[in-house]
């Protein structure tokens, strides 16, 4: 009895690793974009030339000003004159600018003039972070150690570009320079002095407010692979309106016979029984399922192509430990491919992920707006959060369903902490689906039925 007990320990701490990788081991793979989907094209690096991130913050804003019809920047302001009543009253000046600054932990931003009745009346800062997946464009505060020494520095500027435009007169006169008529802006960069000295300061000047912020979506610069996967007759969109909520949605998805072809395909003892899962790739065009590709470390891969806006996949019996929900990749996977291709192809409500099991089907939807950013950090940090909770609840009673399905979407809400991204229990006896909704520690997880 003794040599039992001093070996119940050991025995423990094993399967516990045997667990987490299992609950690795059923992670989706996305064609290996994880890390690159989210990204923005303007910054990316495809040439090996150095980036002029003052150049991309402005294409970045001239587009966004373009598709939601506003106006931060010059451009804009000359299309808008036509409509005076819907313009706005300041701009940022991108053709007066900063040297671009990285700071200690790999964020990269510009300092650019507002301007705002002719004058210097503030300064942006222009943000990208999270690993190149989100830009911000704040408004310096005026606490801002250095704020006023910057302030003169871009008023100078300023009116030395307003001067070239004045004496110019064969290129139009008055105002600044840079708009359609008037000369370039042929302006030194600043360089800004960097508290602590040099280009690689420790963190951003405070700010707050400004311009729009987020990730690659509401700016149309996402990275996306060329659409290799073939399969000719050209691509179709969905018929679905494109203001359906998430319930209504997979209603009119559970009604088409094909997708219920795949999942009843899936649903089977047989197929939890089998050493490895199966899965299929919802796709636009006239193929709409494709089979997913097992890898040599049992993951399941995408088919080649950015035309794939779903999947479904299951998770076996056949492994002890395996975790009958999605893991921290099946939610990377579905956000950087699924709604991302989605986004581009249809709209973004299209979308879905859908783990099966014998425990029950789970599916994934999004009904945001798609300012979201995930790279390779992300990722590991969400594995690491997930592991550590699966061994804090392995030590303290074991894996039932509900806790399961409770971790999980706690997972969702204190770490992933997305607008928008929502987890929904197919029932397999009622055929009913609910969304799941973590409802605190010392609650059971609340499901909330759709109508």
């Amino acid at each position: 009895m003794k040599k039992n007990l001093a070996l119940w320990p050991a025995l423990m701490a094993v399967f516990i690793i045997f667990f987490l990788y299992s609950c690795r081991s059923e992670d989706l793979l996305s064609n290996n974009e994880e890390e690159y989907s989210s990204k923005f094209k303007v910054f990316s690096n495809q040439e090996k030339e150095k980036i002029d991130y003052g150049k991309g913050f402005k294409t970045l804003l001239e587009r966004y000003d373009s598709i939601h019809n506003v106006q931060h920047t010059p451009k804009a302001l000359k299309k808008a004159w036509k409509n005076s009543s819907a313009m706005s009253d300041e701009y940022i000046e991108f053709s007066i600018r900063s040297q671009d600054i990285t700071t200690k932990n790999k964020e990269v931003y510009t300092l650019f003039p507002l301007i705002r009745n002719h004058q210097v009346s503030g300064i942006i800062i222009a943000v990208l972070k999270n690993e190149d997946t989100y830009v911000e464009y704040l408004k310096m505060s005026p606490e801002a150690e250095n704020y006023d020494t910057i302030l003169e520095l871009f008023r100078a500027q300023y009116i030395k570009s307003t001067l070239q435009n004045k004496n110019n007169t064969s290129k139009g006169s008055g105002g600044p320079c840079g708009f359609e008529g008037a000369p370039p802006c042929d302006i030194d960069t600043i360089i800004i002095i960097v508290p602590g000295g040099g280009s690689g300061g420790g963190g951003l000047p405070p700010g707050g407010g400004g311009g729009p912020s987020g990730g690659c979506g509401p700016y149309e610069d996402c990275i996306h692979k060329p659409d290799d996967g073939g399969g000719g007759g050209g691509e179709t969109t969905p018929t679905n309106p494109t203001n359906q909520n998430p319930c209504e949605k997979m209603k009119s998805q559970n009604s088409t016979q094909s997708f219920k072809d795949k999942v009843a395909e899936l649903d089977k003892k047989e197929v939890f029984n089998k050493n490895e899962e199966t899965g299929f790739a919802a796709a636009y065009g006239t193929k709409p399922y494709e089979p997913m590709a097992n890898t040599a470390n049992d993951n399941l891969k995408f088919p080649p192509g950015n035309k794939y806006f779903g999947y479904m996949h299951t998770h076996l019996d056949s492994k002890e430990g395996v975790v009958k929900i999605f893991s921290p990749a099946d939610v990377s996977t579905f956000l950087t491919t699924c709604v991302r291709n989605a986004q581009e192809k249809g709209t973004m409500t299209d979308a879905y992920g859908m783990v099966i099991t014998s425990q029950g089907n789970y599916i994934l939807k999004y009904s945001g707006d798609g300012n979201f950013g995930i790279g390779p950090g992300t990722l590991k940090s969400w594995n690491s959060w997930y592991d550590r909770e699966y061994q804090n609840l392995l030590e303290n009673g074991g894996l039932s369903q509900p806790d399961v399905e409770k971790l999980f979407t706690r997972f969702l809400e204190e770490k992933v902490k997305l607008d928008g991204l929502e987890v929904y229990k197919s029932d397999k006896t009622t055929g009913n689906t609910s969304k799941l909704r973590y409802d605190g520690k010392d609650n059971p997880v609340k499901p909330i039925p759709c109508p």
